[in-house]
């Protein structure tokens, strides 16, 4: 799942660079290197479907409250968007997690002083402890959107705030006993997604 998402965001990176260029042919895209670094708090969005180890399915409600901190380098093209890999740490109530992923962000205006909007995908390594409803669980695939507002501070330096929205999916497990003997279950795979909304600010340097 993450080879294809970033073979897919390639592609869409791809042609939109095309695009960029084709916009103004006499003028070649600037390539210019870009770092930004940023911490965040995301609440938790509905609830999920899961399994405990008696067997039986009920709803969970997602409150877990997620404490992010990244950093984000790659180039900048044509002053106004963005591609880069970002590296993180998230600090769950239940768990604790590193995410790896590809970033592009977009300026609605060449200004300094401008609106933007951004794409996240990639994979979250980590593990979320178990509970009395649910067994532990591996992190997996992770998109986030998110837009915001960055102005000028510095020479080089612009302060950011932003909202946004973010798809994390855990790879779990439960046991179904079939029989009244404790030996004798079967292990089932599951994917437990989890939804977050919440608040960045960060500092962006080029």
């Amino acid at each position: 799942m993450f080879r294809l998402s970033c073979i897919l965001f390639a592609l869409i990176m791809s042609g939109f660079v095309n695009l960029v260029t084709a916009q103004d042919p006499a003028k070649k895209p600037a390539f210019q290197y870009f770092n930004k670094t940023e911490a965040g708090i995301g609440l938790g969005l509905g609830s999920f479907s899961t399994d405990n180890i008696r067997g039986y399915v009920k709803k969970i409600k997602n409150d877990q409250i997620v404490i992010s901190v990244q950093t984000i380098n790659g180039i900048v093209i044509s002053g106004r968007a963005g591609l880069g890999v970002g590296l993180g740490a998230e600090f769950w109530e239940k768990g604790m997690f590193y995410p790896v992923f590809a970033h592009f962000y977009y300026d609605l205006k060449t200004s300094d002083n401008t609106p933007f909007a951004y794409i996240n995908l990639g994979e979250a390594f980590g593990k979320r402890d178990s509970t009395y409803y649910y067994e532990s669980g591996k992190g997996g695939f992770l998109f986030g959107i998110g837009a915001g507002y960055k102005m000028k501070v510095g020479k080089r330096f612009q302060f950011e705030y932003e909202i946004f929205y973010r798809y994390q999916a855990i790879q779990s497990n439960y046991r179904t006993y079939y029989d009244t003997i404790p030996t004798h279950f079967t292990t089932t795979e599951y994917k437990v997604p989890y939804h977050f909304a919440g608040f960045k600010i960060g500092v962006l340097f080029r």
